[in-house]
């Protein structure tokens, strides 16, 4: 265990070296590549593997759309990451967590404040010159952790970007499993009064997880409201855990 703390100390290492030396001297697309890297790194390193099922395409070929999935853990903008990078919406929390926070806004994640329709619209401004320079945008409309049996209602803040900018939306659905007995694993979720420390040594001290990511098909959301794409997307993402029991 000792081991694996001082390479994930490494890993914060290489995340600020990553961020704030590496990114600067890279155009976009190896900036992305380089999250992209550093996620998966670091998942490995807690010996979290992902496997997913269905087609996320390339963000080649399917830039400036919305990713919004269920929300169990703070790795779960790490497992998104690893799949296309993305600029992420996190609550302002996260932005004082100790380490992560540094991460995060390295990441350019856009923080809100839950409730403050500044903040609300901040948080459209941000995602909006996001994909004007044609990168993902990616949230939990849930707005809350959980410990990812069922889904929590998906509030439509997050969704009036795709409907202003016609972009698709894709639903992704979580879910976490021992990898030795394939069942259910709340070891990463983030729920409670747990701290991001004591979750963080829950996850150390875990045997191998495996996190299934199931991919929708592309949600156009030309002839949607805000709400009536969040209602379908939420619909998708309960519908596709279902299939994983």
């Amino acid at each position: 265990m000792f081991l694996t703390y001082l390479r994930l100390l490494y890993a914060f290492i290489k995340a600020f070296w990553v961020l704030f030396v590496q990114l600067p001297r890279l155009d976009q697309a190896g900036q992305s590549l380089a999250i992209q890297q550093w996620s998966a790194d670091t998942l490995k390193l807690l010996d979290i593997s992902v496997e997913v099922i269905g087609d996320m395409g390339t963000s080649a070929s399917k830039p400036s759309r919305l990713l919004v999935a269920n929300h169990i853990s703070w790795l779960d903008p790490l497992v998104i990451q690893t799949l296309q990078h993305s600029i992420f919406v996190a609550k302002q929390e996260v932005s004082r967590w100790p380490v992560v926070g540094h991460i995060a806004k390295g990441c350019d994640v856009v923080f809100v404040n839950r409730g403050s329709p500044s903040s609300a619209r901040k948080m459209v401004q941000g995602l909006t010159e996001a994909l004007q320079k044609n990168l993902c945008i990616a949230g939990f409309p849930e707005g809350t952790s959980t410990e990812g049996h069922q889904v929590g209602l998906f509030h439509s803040n997050l969704f009036e970007v795709a409907v202003a900018h016609s972009c698709e939306v894709i639903a992704l659905s979580l879910r976490y499993k021992d990898q030795a007995t394939h069942t259910m694993s709340l070891t990463p979720a983030f729920v409670g009064d747990i701290g991001f420390l004591q979750s963080l040594h829950r996850v150390i001290c875990a045997p191998p997880i495996v996190v299934q990511v199931v991919v929708s098909e592309p949600i156009a959301s030309y002839g949607h409201t805000r709400r009536t794409l969040a209602q379908l997307a939420q619909s998708k993402v309960q519908t596709q855990l279902e299939s994983l029991q």
